[in-house]
């Protein structure tokens, strides 16, 4: 192999690890894992589509945290506490309540369908 040969697929080697070592560049706002509190209702619904399970779950943990932070209690203890009606509560009645107020609300932000949930919960 001549030099010039090597010295081209040195530099070609080079430009491609250079181009694949490129920084990923976000859009405005975004830095790294987003907020699903922040999230319009719009997006959410469309979300739902690709993965509901793991999308409801994702809000209800973010709720819990907001619950928890306003009332001290865990979403549990909200449930026997506050509601004495704990078993009317499970994973699909909990998230189906994000769910309808997104859909009817899609101009509003996940954070206030959580919000509005959380109302009810904590009277």
């Amino acid at each position: 192999m001549t030099k010039t040969v090597a010295a081209a697929l040195a530099g070609l080697a080079l430009s491609s690890v250079h181009a694949v070592a490129a920084p990923l560049t976000l859009p405005q706002g975004m830095g790294g894992v987003p907020d699903i509190g922040a999230i319009p209702c719009e997006v959410f619904s469309n979300m739902l589509v690709v993965g509901s399970k793991g999308t409801r779950l994702s809000l209800l943990t973010w709720a819990e945290g907001y619950y928890f932070a306003k009332s001290g209690k865990s979403l549990d203890e909200i449930l026997v506490a506050e509601t004495n009606a704990a078993e009317n509560y499970d994973f699909q009645s909990l998230t189906d309540h994000f769910v309808a107020y997104c859909a009817a609300n899609p101009e509003a932000v996940t954070r206030e369908a959580v919000v509005s949930l959380g109302d009810e919960l904590l009277r």
